[in-house]
């Protein structure tokens, strides 16, 4: 199902993307996660080593005991496997896009979710490039549209992000130069809009008081 698909009737599209793909698998590649699942990889085959290199009569119990254990132990590999083995798919499923009414991300493996949010709750956006980014000239647009709190009484953001696309600047400046029409036209109007605004460009001077 092709994002423009979930628009509503009277929506306008402005701007439709996808992440580079060469990028987006290399983040899969080489994500934090990486170094969990080595450090995590190395740590368990030195255990097994060591239980191999015992006689196995000299082991309290069977060997083939560390078979489930392992298996569940390596959830963390395991993970990371199949976020590489999967990037692809990944990537297919991933499509931006921009309207005049709201921002939408379709995302997913196996499943594809669509996630919309509309201007009125966007709070912040930002621009973002690391390293891999910087080097195939790409960026990441963040958009925040509020903070939740965890169990442990952590702040956590909520929103939505357009990764590793190309025209990340103008999809910057699209989002925050519609996101202020929207708003004054929401607190103003054009049949109520003043012709002249006095406030504009006003210093205020303590000392005249």
């Amino acid at each position: 199902m092709e994002i423009k698909n979930y628009i509503n009737s009277g929506e306008h599209v402005l701007w439709t993307g996808k992440p580079n793909k060469a990028v987006f698998i290399k983040e899969r590649i080489f994500s934090p996660l990486f170094i969990v699942a080595a450090v995590w990889l190395m740590f368990d085959l030195a255990f097994i080593g060591g239980f191999l290199g015992m006689a196995s009569d000299n082991l309290p119990f069977s060997p083939l005991l560390l078979v489930p254990f392992f298996a569940l132990h390596l959830l963390p590999v395991w993970i990371y496997i199949f976020r590489v083995v999967f990037a692809f798919r990944e990537w297919r499923n991933t499509d931006y896009m921009v309207t005049d009414k709201a921002v939408y991300v379709t995302k997913g493996v196996f499943t594809t979710n669509c996630d919309r949010k509309t201007f009125q709750e966007i709070t912040n956006v930002s621009v973002h490039q690391g390293i891999i980014d910087k080097s195939h000239n790409v960026g990441d647009v963040f958009i925040i549209t509020g903070f939740t709190t965890n169990s442990k009484g952590q702040s956590i953001k909520q929103g939505i992000n357009i990764i590793d696309v190309e025209d990340y600047l103008e999809v910057y400046k699209l989002i925050t130069r519609t996101g202020t029409d929207i708003f004054s036209d929401t607190m103003y109007p054009n049949d109520l809009r003043p012709k002249e605004n006095h406030g504009y460009k006003t210093k205020y001077n303590p000392d005249e008081e």
